[in-house]
């Protein structure tokens, strides 16, 4: 059973990755900008898809849609990411 205590760090926790993920965001498009490094802009654009695009799609899904859709939207946000995030750590660093 989910008690108002669990409710509350959910969404504290929540809202504290907006921030974060927007500040890391933020980083590397400043180190893309100096350095012109396509894995940086790889990296910014997973890490925004795993944390903004995710909590945003599940946040709109659940107010708008069925409870159904509400993980496989928000799972598929953070799939897209890890595999942009795995493509600038290993992929793009070979070109």
């Amino acid at each position: 059973m989910i008690t108002p205590d669990i409710l509350q760090i959910t969404e504290f926790l929540t809202v504290l990755q907006l921030p974060l993920g927007l500040a890391i965001v933020i980083l590397a498009v400043h180190g893309y900008r100096r350095n012109t490094s396509r894995p940086m802009i790889f990296l910014g654009v997973g890490i925004a898809m795993m944390t903004l695009v995710s909590t945003a799609a599940t946040a709109i899904s659940s107010v708008l849609l069925d409870t159904f859709f509400v993980a496989p939207l928000s799972l598929a946000a953070e799939t897209i990411g890890m595999g942009l995030i795995l493509y600038s750590v290993v992929l793009a660093r070979r070109k």
